[in-house]
């Protein structure tokens, strides 16, 4: 399976404390993969919900910069970072650049759904 990430379709995120967000699905169970590798776009001056889940999450940041903030404490992220994040953990993302955020996230099977 090959696909290309413009060809898979960009859902806004909706909730308390989104602004700005759409995700694609890339790879889930679907293609026989057990999780899913979402791709996140955050736009400038744009955040994901603060919130937290049993789960973990798996991120590396393919563009842009801002912050991911973990219990309360804001580490810096730009292009190359990777952020782990423990299940249980309040978190969010946080667009604090010029150009869209876009980053990679995986999550097991109960992290998502289609």
């Amino acid at each position: 399976m090959v696909r290309h990430i413009e060809d898979i379709e960009s859902v806004e995120m909706k909730g308390q404390g989104v602004k700005g967000v759409t995700k694609r699905i890339a790879i889930g169970p679907k293609d026989g993969y057990e999780g899913y590798v979402r791709v996140f776009t955050v736009q400038p001056g744009g955040s994901s919900a603060y919130h937290s889940h049993p789960w973990f999450h798996a991120n590396y940041i393919l563009e842009g910069s801002g912050a991911v903030i973990i219990e309360g404490i804001e580490h810096p992220i730009k292009k190359g970072s990777v952020a782990y994040i423990e299940g249980g953990k309040k978190h969010h993302f946080v667009n604090q650049g010029a150009s869209p955020l876009v980053f990679i996230c995986l999550v097991p099977p109960e992290g998502d759904s289609y």
